[in-house]
């Protein structure tokens, strides 16, 4: 029984270990990655972080309703729809008709909104090249499968809270 129990506290010592490397590492990433890759918006008028991520999710997702992505965010509605407001004054995206329902509408990503979004990726691609230029692919796929993995996890422990 005593070989058992110090096989567990040694398991459990490793786990720990482990864990707290873990949530060092993530918080180095987090800092790094907001630092030099994930900027707020910039005088060039790059795209932020919220825009960014908003912006991509109704590229790649198609018409939302406000509320449909403000769940997805994790933010109250009216949290969504000001930002969502503030994008469509400036014509990043558009109110359509809801086909299924009259009395609601879509928001989609506007000829211009595509744009913006197409010159951030650009831009948020070129520091990701330089990083991962000596990475073999197999490594970026690696990396790119488990960041998924994370995400998805995430997502149901608490909920997505993007960007």
């Amino acid at each position: 029984m005593d070989k058992h129990r110090k096989a567990e506290r040694q398991e459990q010592t490793r786990e720990q270990t482990t864990l707290t490397a873990l949530e060092r590492e993530m918080s180095v990433f987090v800092r790094r990655a907001l630092r030099s890759i994930w900027t707020e918006e910039d005088d060039e008028g790059t795209l932020g972080r919220w825009t960014y991520a908003l912006l991509v999710r109704l590229s790649d997702d198609g018409p939302l309703r406000v509320g449909e992505v403000a769940r997805r965010f994790g933010i109250d509605k009216s949290t969504a729809s000001r930002h969502l407001a503030r994008f469509e004054e400036v014509g990043l995206v558009e109110a359509i008709a809801d086909e299924r329902d009259a009395r609601s509408a879509l928001l989609r990503v506007t000829p211009q909104g595509e744009q913006c979004l197409a010159k951030a990726r650009l831009a948020r691609m070129q520091p990701l090249r330089r990083v991962f230029a000596s990475w073999p692919e197999q490594d970026r796929a690696e990396l790119t499968r488990l960041l998924a993995r994370l995400n998805v996890e995430l997502d149901q422990l608490g909920g997505s809270r993007e960007p």
